[in-house]
């Protein structure tokens, strides 16, 4: 079984569903909402794992109110934990999402607050031997000594851009792998050709922009290419890319070819759409 290390944000997806986004100053009522735990990393591992791939997630959780939800719903997901707030006093990063009827949803969320605690890269490395480290680009602080890690051991690294965050220049030169979102806009960039000049000066081979249902674009070692995304009846968008983001990791490792793991991605990800929420899709797949 190969083995992935997904490190990056947790959080607590408080989410609504409903008909239409309100106009301002309405009160709006709906059926009790569900609490899901969410993030890129978080949700990158549970399809990882979902898809027979031993996943680890290294995160940060904390003590607090909720945090008997996190563990739950990782053990039931079977993702090894490593919480690196263990016993430590924190406050969760909490999302409010609102899904309408027709797939698409609004998130209200929170930067997380920085960890001050120490990780030992080497002995991780040592202790959980991936085979891929996925990162999402938040905390920095830690990310980046990871990267470097798994850069001396010759493990690929894949990258989660969801959006650009100014400490990213840091990371990036330990990438191999970026896969971004419709939203990645690095500074003076506008245009897809101008992201992908961006991310050739961190010399980044496989780049790729996920653009929702509309292919995606490819950047494979300068050559451009557009992979299709399988046309569904969406439900809900919730962790869509999250998800394509730990599918790629495993195929990444088990097609080992660039393009059919975008493919696969891409079909994996599209049949999570066709659910409510960010677990009902599990054992599920088509």
């Amino acid at each position: 079984m190969r083995k992935a290390l997904f490190f990056g944000l947790t959080t607590l997806d408080i989410q609504y569903f409903v008909d239409e986004f309100p106009a301002g100053n309405v009160k709006v009522k709906t059926k009790p909402p569900e609490f899901l735990v969410g993030g890129p990393a978080t949700n990158a591992a549970v399809a990882y794992s979902t898809l027979n791939g031993k996943a680890s997630l290294v995160t940060a959780v904390g003590s607090h109110a909720f945090q008997s939800i996190f563990k739950s719903d990782l053990a039931a997901c079977n993702v090894k934990c490593i919480d690196l707030l263990e016993n430590v006093q924190a406050q969760p990063v909490l999302a409010s999402v609102i899904s309408s009827s027709n797939g698409e949803r609004t998130i209200f969320t929170h930067h997380p607050n920085p960890i001050s605690q120490a990780v030992n890269e080497r002995k991780l490395f040592d202790q959980l031997q991936p085979d891929v480290l996925m990162l999402d680009g938040f905390y920095p602080e830690i990310a980046a000594k990871l990267g470097c890690e798994a850069q001396k051991r010759q493990i690929p690294v894949v990258f989660d851009g969801g959006s650009w965050k100014s400490h990213l220049p840091e990371l990036l030169p330990y990438v191999n792998y970026a896969i971004c979102s419709n939203d990645f806009y690095p500074p003076a960039c506008q245009q897809a050709e101008e992201i992908f000049h961006f991310l050739d000066q961190y010399s980044i081979a496989c780049q790729a922009i996920t653009r929702g249902g509309d292919p995606i674009l490819v950047n494979d070692r300068g050559q451009r290419a557009q992979v299709a995304v399988p046309q569904v009846d969406v439900v809900d968008t919730l962790g869509a890319g999250d998800f394509f983001h730990g599918a790629f990791c495993y195929y990444l490792l088990t097609k080992n070819n660039y393009h059919q793991a975008l493919q696969k991605s891409a079909e994996f990800a599209s049949q999570t759409c066709l659910f409510k929420g960010t677990r009902d899709w599990l054992n599920k797949q088509e």
